[in-house]
């Protein structure tokens, strides 16, 4: 048995609390750091649909690491799912307020996250387990506090950005080339539609693998999920996303600024991506990993039959194993 509890957790600004899950094994009351993991959400939807979603009539992947005996935790950056959403994310008019939820907020986030589960779990350090932004988010804590973090496992990593303009585009789902400052045209959030998603989660698949990837019914369960905690007054099909991320991205990324240091990182760290992943391709792994100089041990490894998404798609389990073997072993 798994059990699941809620918590809401302030953060280090006034006003702000963060959601955070956690499931472990029923009846286990202490954990060895070894088995403790927060998990890091990405830069368009929440924790609870990229790791708590029971995906093809099976468990999720929180599910799958309880019953491996781990105590995990995902929580929600503010302006993502349960967590407190500003004024900015309520307004009716987006584009008069500059994005919300930057990298060094998530940041902040994760710390006052990490700081509830050491405590709670009565342990020193914790895995951390980021996705997309999520790897950003885990390295810039990690580069900062590597006395709080066991081990580093980074899926799909987020690097430097080379062809800026094409990748914008598909980030943002927008046909407008780069303006000069994110601040010009960026507004507090984005709003992304059922289609659009489905599309770019897909990007590059023919349609018969599409569907044997992430069958379209999967899908629309998962999509009725996340739209499901979209805040009344709810506009159309469409769910909101932070848009500061996406200021980091054309303000950071795409000019060689990344938001943390690698080089400073210095716990055993995986990096993991899918083989049909477009949105962050190889050469930001490959660029990454040798930049980890520091780190005791590194691992780079792709994966077949996965995209961006993988952790939702028919081979996730293939993922969650071996991020769990990695967690689970001790280097020295």
């Amino acid at each position: 048995m798994v059990v699941s509890e809620d918590f809401r957790v302030p953060s280090t600004e006034r006003g702000v609390e963060i959601h955070v899950r956690n499931k472990r094994p029923e009846g286990v009351a202490r954990f060895d750091e070894q088995k403790v993991v927060v998990f890091i959400h990405g830069a368009t939807y929440p924790g609870s649909m990229a790791f708590d979603h029971p995906m093809f009539g099976g468990g999720s992947w929180m599910d799958y690491m309880a019953r491996h005996g781990f105590d995990s935790y995902l929580f929600d950056v503010r302006g993502y799912g349960r967590s407190t959403r500003s004024a900015a994310m309520r307004s009716a008019t987006p584009q008069r307020r500059a994005p919300y939820a930057r990298t060094p907020e998530a940041v902040a986030d994760l710390a006052a996250v990490v700081e509830f589960v050491r405590q709670r779990a009565g342990v020193q350090r914790v895995n951390l387990i980021g996705w997309s932004w999520g790897t950003a988010i885990g390295g810039g804590y990690t580069a900062l506090h590597n006395d709080k973090v066991r081990h580093l496992t980074m899926f799909a990593p987020l690097w430097v950005i080379r062809s800026a303009p094409a990748a914008m585009a598909r980030w943002m789902q927008l046909a407008a080339p780069l303006a000069a400052s994110a601040h010009s045209f960026m507004s507090a959030y984005r709003t992304v539609t059922r289609g659009e998603m489905r599309q770019r989660w897909v990007s590059g698949l023919d349609a018969a693998t599409a569907e044997q990837v992430i069958p379209k019914a999967e899908y629309d369960r998962w999509w009725d999920a996340l739209a499901a905690l979209e805040p009344e007054p709810r506009r159309g099909d469409g769910v909101r996303a932070p848009n500061g991320v996406m200021a980091d991205l054309m303000e950071r990324w795409c000019a060689n600024k990344p938001t943390y240091v690698p080089e400073d990182i210095r716990v055993p760290t995986l990096l993991l991506l899918g083989e049909w992943d477009v949105d962050t391709p190889p050469y930001m792994a490959q660029e990454l990993f040798s930049k980890l100089v520091a780190a005791p041990y590194k691992r780079l490894e792709m994966l077949a039959r996965g995209t961006h998404a993988m952790a939702l798609e028919i081979n996730r389990v293939d993922l969650y194993r071996r991020v769990r073997e990695f967690i689970d072993t001790r280097y020295v």
